[in-house]
């Protein structure tokens, strides 16, 4: 039994919580084993100290019990701020954020001409058509192009880019 050691026993759970079984073994194992006898002797007496220490009551003094009766009922009859406030506080930079994009792509949006898609025409000469005006202004029923001249139209704007 020397091989043994009861060490792993009195680590798994509180002394006064072991067993008769438990406890012959760990008394007759002790007898033998000088490192157990000094993990058993400790072992009981934390489990003593521990026990001592449970078993004291202090009873809060008069004055504590009035501070902290004076603090409950300060705490329920002050206000606190509505749930709206508090969300608000919470959320304020991220409503402002998209309050001030939403703002900023309305500008846009107003202030931005589209292509004047006549007026492109007149640059670039007439009879010939850039890629934007075969694809954007095909709404024209009189001017409608076919798609060999659609696909020709694409292929030359990119050659002349180089690409």
């Amino acid at each position: 039994m020397a091989e043994n050691h009861i060490i792993d026993l009195l680590d798994a759970k509180p002394f006064i919580d072991l067993s008769d079984a438990e406890r012959s073994t760990v008394d007759s194992h002790v007898v033998t084993c000088i490192k157990c006898r000094s993990a058993y002797e400790s072992s009981r007496v934390a489990s003593s100290l521990i026990e001592a220490r449970t078993s004291e009551t202090t009873e809060a003094g008069s004055f504590f019990k009035t501070r902290v009766m004076a603090e409950i009922r300060a705490r329920q009859l002050s206000s606190e701020e509505p749930a709206l406030i508090r969300m608000w506080k919470a959320a304020r930079a991220l409503v402002t954020t998209m309050a001030l994009l939403l703002v900023m792509l309305a500008g846009l949006t107003i202030f931005t001409s589209p292509i004047d898609f006549q007026e492109q025409t007149s640059v670039t000469g007439p009879g010939v058509y850039s890629a934007e005006y075969v694809v954007l202004a095909r709404g024209d029923a009189d001017d409608e192009l076919a798609n060999d001249q659609l696909i020709q139209t694409i292929y030359d704007s990119e050659d002349s880019d180089g690409q």
